[in-house]
């Protein structure tokens, strides 16, 4: 069931640092506030993302939200790997060939739903705690 969550628990970079990825093959995915939008390989992490990754423009979108997630693999492993996290994540930009205006619209109404949501519930809690220590 929690599965999926083992992938925010790898190392990850920010769209700002990733110059720092390490220059060893693997899986890497995309990922915005706990969404897994795109999941990809490569030979060389850091060579992949230093010249211009056909996903880089919509990834920069996602700053401060967005980060890279990734796992370092022999490169005979990431082939495989790579279809068999496809198959069990589906991530939306997976599959298709750019991303399209709505595909945008969605995705910013996803994230910034979750930022309203996590905003509202931290303030809830904070509510809450204000209440009880004045008990």
């Amino acid at each position: 069931m929690t599965e999926w969550l083992r992938i925010f628990w790898l190392p990850s970079k920010p769209v700002k640092k990733l110059k720092e990825l390490p220059q060893d093959a693997g899986v890497y995915y995309i990922t915005a506030l706990w969404i897994v939008l795109y999941i990809g390989k490569a030979k060389n992490l850091r060579s992949r993302w230093k010249t211009a990754h056909h996903r880089y423009q919509q990834f920069k979108l996602l700053h401060p939200f967005g980060r890279l997630h990734y796992k370092v693999l022999t490169p005979n492993q990431i082939h495989s790997y790579e279809k068999d996290e496809i198959a069990r994540f589906r991530p939306t930009w997976n599959g298709t060939a750019r991303v399209t205006f709505w595909d945008l619209v969605s995705l910013f109404v996803a994230v910034w739903g979750r930022v309203i949501i996590y905003v509202f519930l931290l303030m809830l809690a904070i509510a809450a705690l204000i209440y009880l220590l004045s008990q």
